[in-house]
């Protein structure tokens, strides 16, 4: 979950971790969730911000889950 702090007064920082993408996306590797932040960071747009759907949208556009079909060995007539 992501946490904030205060850093002065008048200012506050939100934290997202590694642990916050493998918790959406958990086939990926820890470094590949740090890498996912890293991106969420360079592409950051204040207008959204970072979000969890931010942080899936990078991670599938980096890292996407291979996708396996379902054979159907089934009897065809």
């Amino acid at each position: 979950m992501p946490r904030t702090i205060i850093l002065e007064d008048d200012e506050i920082a939100i934290i997202w971790s590694a642990e916050d993408v493998l918790s959406i996306r958990e086939h990926l590797t820890p470094e590949q969730a740090l890498e996912v932040l890293e991106q969420a960071k360079h592409q950051h747009d204040s207008t959204i911000g970072i979000n969890w759907d931010v942080l899936g949208y990078h991670a599938d556009w980096m890292f996407p889950e291979e996708i396996t079909e379902e054979k159907d060995y089934g009897n065809s007539i």
